[in-house]
C-alpha cells in the first residue's frame, strides 16, 4: 500500500469545503501518514457527487492505517485519492460509508498530483447512494448575509427607525418611513443580493459598532 505523509484535512460533517474557504476557527485534522490511491476521474466525481459505501474488502484494507497527530484514531479509516489532477482525501465508518471529505491545500494538491505520476491505478469497489445535494453557496457570503440579518431582526425588535432608514437608503437609494415595509423589503431582497452590495452592508453595520 502507498502513503502520504504530513498533511493537513479539514473534514466537515455536513459540508465539503473548499480549500480558499477554510475559516481558522475549523477543526483540522493532522494526518502524519494516510493511505493513497491513484484513481479515475470519474471515481474522484463519485465520491465528491454522491453518497458512497466501499466494499467490504477496501474497508479492511484500509481500516486503522491512517495516522493522525497525537495517535488519535478520528475515524475508522481514511484515504487519499487522487487522478493526478484533483485530489481528495475521504473519511469512512467501519460500515464502509462515506462520513466526511476534505479537499487538500493547493500546495498540497500540487505536491500529490506530482507524487502521482509514479503510482499505477487502483479501482477501489464501491456503491453509490443517494446524490448529494449540491452547496453553490460561498461560505463567506452566507456568513455575511446573516450577520446583516442578525442586524435587521435586531433593528426591526427595537424598533431603531433611525438607523434601518440609513441601512434601507444606502441599500436601495431611496427614502421609506414605514419600519415594517422597509424590514420586509431588505429581507426578501437579502435573499439576491450582490456580493459589492452585502460587504457595503457589511462594512457599514460594523463601522456603526466600531468593528471594522
Amino acid at each position: 500500500m502507498n502513503y502520504y505523509y504530513d498533511v493537513v484535512l479539514n473534514f466537515d460533517l455536513e459540508h465539503i469545503w473548499k480549500f480558499y474557504e477554510w475559516e481558522k476557527d475549523d477543526y483540522f485534522t493532522i494526518v502524519k501518514k494516510i493511505p493513497l490511491f491513484r484513481v479515475s476521474f470519474e471515481t474522484i466525481c463519485d465520491f465528491l457527487n454522491y453518497e458512497v459505501q466501499v466494499d467490504s474488502d477496501f474497508c479492511e484494507q484500509v481500516a486503522h492505517q491512517t495516522v493522525y497527530k497525537g495517535n488519535l484514531d478520528e475515524f475508522y479509516a481514511s484515504f487519499l485519492l487522487s487522478d493526478s489532477k484533483n485530489s481528495i482525501a475521504v473519511a469512512i465508518n467501519s460500515n464502509g460509508f462515506v462520513e466526511a471529505i476534505s479537499y487538500l491545500s493547493i500546495l498540497e494538491s500540487n505536491h500529490l498530483n506530482e507524487y502521482m505520476y509514479t503510482l499505477t491505478s487502483s479501482v477501489i469497489g464501491y456503491k453509490k447512494l443517494n446524490k448529494r445535494g449540491v452547496n453553490h453557496k460561498n461560505r463567506q457570503m452566507e456568513k455575511m448575509k446573516n450577520f446583516v440579518l442578525v442586524e435587521l431582526n435586531t433593528l426591526y425588535d427595537e424598533k431603531n427607525v433611525f438607523k434601518m432608514k440609513y441601512l434601507y437608503y444606502e441599500w436601495f437609494l431611496e427614502e421609506e418611513e414605514d419600519i415594517s415595509k422597509m424590514y420586509q423589503k431588505m429581507k426578501k431582497n437579502l435573499s439576491t443580493i450582490s456580493l459589492s452590495m452585502l460587504q457595503h452592508l457589511d462594512y457599514l453595520i460594523r463601522l456603526s459598532y466600531h468593528q471594522v
